[in-house]
């Protein structure tokens, strides 16, 4: 008789659920497209390898348009189960954003298979609370900077909107926008699957870094999106993270994607005009962080 370890899941289905790339037996061409992608991409960056922090890999490359500015500010935060890839896979999206007169910037970070899992989401927060300061510099509007996340970089955005801004200098706790995409909200699941067999996560680190059992700092409109070949796991913390958003006013829209998967749902990114893309745009209209 099978034992239930999370939900009607044993630990064999939980850990299936959580293995994205068993799921997904074309996850290795898919990445290798946003490799090349991104690529093909290089000859736009204008800003390479600026140190942001003392890591090795808190580096962050710029996209910016011709011309001084100030551009709106676009951010992705990659994905890679919170252990691997980089910024230098992370640009496929930027020729269509500079295209649009926006502002690109990969962010690079050190990962869990790097640093404590603690230090890699104080690292990602030191290195957003780091554009905020210094992109202007770039030609980038500090307000109007729009976070995107995949995967586990969605956890990783997700932990900027629950963290204290103000606490940390700046002027406020909102961006002009936030994109969750194939995320999650709640981290209990990962630490009963497989994963947790090198992400090391606590019970109380499963308090403090799980978006639905904290509560947001500040009012960032949030974008919710998920592939429908996600696993059933990734699809209803999807579903939850956009009831929270909901509950507090600040779901700007919830998207399902048809016919994509986990890995090439974020590739959308490059299409001017596919609905994640148009999500975004509309969001780099906004005010950004301001004073309140």
């Amino acid at each position: 008789m099978k034992t239930a370890v999370y939900g009607d899941y044993d630990q064999e289905e939980l850990d299936r659920q959580y293995d994205n790339q068993r799921y997904c037996p074309t996850f290795r061409e898919t990445l290798d497209e946003g490799a090349r992608l991104s690529l093909e991409a290089s000859p736009l960056c204008t800003e390479r390898d600026v140190r942001w922090g003392e890591h090795p890999d808190a580096r962050l490359d710029i996209y910016r348009p011709a011309g001084p500015g100030p551009y709106p500010v676009v951010v992705y935060v990659h994905g890679g189960a919170w252990l691997g890839q980089s910024k230098e896979e992370s640009a496929f999206a930027a020729p269509a954003f500079v295209e649009d007169q926006c502002m690109y910037v990969a962010l690079g970070f050190p990962r869990a298979s790097q640093v404590p899992f603690a230090d890699m989401v104080a690292a990602v927060r030191e290195g957003i609370g780091w554009i905020v300061r210094n992109i202007a510099r770039f030609g980038g509007d500090p307000r109007r900077i729009v976070l995107i996340g995949h995967s586990s970089g969605s956890h990783l955005v997700s932990q900027c909107l629950i963290h204290d801004w103000k606490a940390a200098g700046l002027p406020g706790n909102d961006f002009a926008g936030a994109v969750l995409v194939s995320g999650l909200g709640d981290l209990e699941p990962v630490r009963l699957s497989y994963r947790n067999q090198r992400l090391h996560l606590t019970p109380a680190q499963v308090n403090e870094f799980s978006l639905l059992r904290n509560e947001p700092s500040g009012r960032t409109p949030v974008v919710v999106a998920v592939a429908r070949g996600d696993t059933d796991e990734f699809r209803r913390q999807s579903g939850e993270v956009a009831r929270y958003w909901r509950a507090r006013g600040l779901l700007a829209s919830e998207h399902v994607f048809e016919d994509r998967h986990h890995f090439d749902v974020i590739l959308d990114l490059c299409n001017r005009s596919s609905a994640l893309y148009r999500a975004v745009m509309e969001l780099a209209g906004g005010d950004g962080i301001r004073s309140t």
